[in-house]
């Protein structure tokens, strides 16, 4: 089943086309890392999401339910974080989530608990205006999750962590998914993405360039394994019949080899030809330059 489906969504702005035709499939369970540059649309796709820029046609469904028809309902079960947390400066932390258990009365244990969850704990008596960023971005997770909704849709949240603050968010995205929360988020830090994400959708221009698991996108990896061995122009002249080969320094050869039946038959290669082998290396493509080819080829 499907958390989030839009079906050839568009979105202009006077002349401007900004979103062209999107389809998303966002699976429940899922954590739906939405990837793009500044200006693809990313934000737009969210607030049209959440209602907060109008749709003209019916073409958002959250959890098969039309959202220009059951607003209200679909909202009600959803968190979001979109651009900057808000919430009341001159309230203290613990005042805020106060302020939102007035509305959904879930209580001083679902407080403390939220709290627990996003390390605000010891924080809870500071006003808001003094928190750091890094806190503040924390106090709208906080706020985002308060009322226990089955669905995220979070807008940069990791903005203004720091390494251990990333890493503490991650885990915490990784424990909400696995009490079966869907979480959709976009973020332009795509090795944190690559650790937290079941899928991706890659959007540039306006248009999806991308869609599917984690692990489709990335086979589409190219690896290269490096080798040390004692005698490279032998190994060059048995392998570059059925492989790519370079020569990146004296004793090492550089042999392109994308999946795990290449890379069988490339040691079974060289060792049935009586070459040593001393070290074996691995270089493979990461998300980002994935990223990067998948932009670039829409530009050719």
């Amino acid at each position: 089943m499907e958390s989030i489906t839009t079906k050839d969504l568009s979105y202009t702005i006077g002349s401007k086309a900004i979103l062209n035709n999107i389809s998303l499939n966002v699976p429940e369970g899922s954590i739906y890392g939405y990837l793009g540059r500044n200006g693809a649309g990313k934000s737009t796709t969210i607030k049209l999401l959440l209602g907060l820029l109008e749709e003209t046609e019916d073409k958002i469904f959250i959890q098969s339910k039309s959202l220009k028809q059951n607003r209200t309902e679909i909202l009600a079960s959803t968190g979001n974080l979109i651009e900057s947390p808000c919430f009341y400066t001159k309230l203290t932390v613990h005042e805020n989530l106060k302020y939102l258990d007035i509305i959904y009365d879930k209580g001083s244990k679902r407080i403390d608990e939220v709290l627990e969850l996003v390390d605000l704990h010891n924080e809870k008596k500071k006003k808001a205006s003094a928190l750091s960023m890094g806190m503040k971005q924390r106090l709208g997770i906080a706020m985002a999750i308060f009322h226990d909704p089955q669905l995220l849709i979070l807008d940069e949240p990791l903005n203004g962590l720091d390494p251990q603050g990333i890493f503490e968010m991650r885990k915490l995205f990784q424990h909400l998914n696995e009490q079966g929360k869907t979480i959709f988020l976009s973020s332009h830090i795509l090795s944190e993405l690559e650790k937290t994400a079941t899928h991706i959708g890659i959007i540039e221009g306006g248009k999806m360039v991308f869609q599917g698991t984690k692990n489709e996108l990335l086979s589409q990896v190219e690896k290269d394994i490096i080798l040390k061995v004692n005698n490279t122009e032998k190994a060059t002249f048995v392998l570059q019949e059925s492989f790519s080969v370079s020569q990146p320094s004296p004793n090492k050869i550089s042999v392109r080899a994308n999946d795990d039946q290449k890379f069988n038959l490339l040691l079974k290669t060289v060792i049935d030809n009586g070459i040593e082998i001393y070290d074996i290396e691995s270089q493979s493509t990461n998300l980002e330059q994935i990223f990067i080819n998948l932009i670039s080829k829409n530009h050719d």
